[in-house]
Formats: C-alpha cells, sequence, structure tokens
C-alpha cells in the first residue's frame, strides 16, 4: 500500500467529501435533462442492443440461412427478387 503525504487524501474520500457539495446533473442551471430522461435513454439504448442481439441471431440472412438449410446467397437472392419472384 503507497503512504500519503500528510494532509492528502484517498480519492474516496475525496469524492465523500464533494459529493452534496457541487451541483450536478438536472441540478446544474444549464441541464437540458431531468435522471428521469437518463435513465429512459440508458434503457432504450438497452433494448437497442438486445434488439440487435435477436436480429443477429434469428432474423440475419446467416441465421435465415442456417434455418432453411441454404447458403446465404439463396437468401440475398429471394429478398432481391432476383429469384423466387413470382411469390410476393
Amino acid at each position: 500500500m503507497k503512504t500519503r503525504r500528510p494532509g492528502t487524501v484517498s480519492r474516496d474520500e475525496w469524492l465523500s467529501f464533494c459529493h452534496g457539495r457541487f451541483a450536478r446533473g438536472q441540478d446544474l442551471p444549464q441541464a437540458k435533462l431531468l435522471d428521469l430522461d437518463v435513465v429512459q435513454i440508458r434503457s432504450a439504448m438497452r433494448q437497442r442492443e438486445n434488439l440487435r442481439k435477436h436480429i443477429k441471431e434469428h432474423l440475419s440472412n446467416e441465421a435465415l440461412a442456417v434455418k432453411h438449410g441454404v447458403h446465404v446467397r439463396t437468401i440475398e437472392k429471394i429478398s432481391t427478387y432476383e429469384s423466387w419472384g413470382h411469390i410476393v
């Protein structure tokens, strides 16, 4: 463990000292967001990541090709109506 010079404090001690002394987040006069807005933004970001994961695992061309036992290019041709164009 490092020894500190006399009169210095650790980071945790400094943060606990500062907490409550300085305005943060929605308490700042120039803040445009509320705490609830930040919670909603982070929740939306988690939902977006979950959707990306679901799409990659279940709805990507590769996943559809594996599911149906065909090559990825077959799925690409179907999606662009290069093949099976008579089916809507």
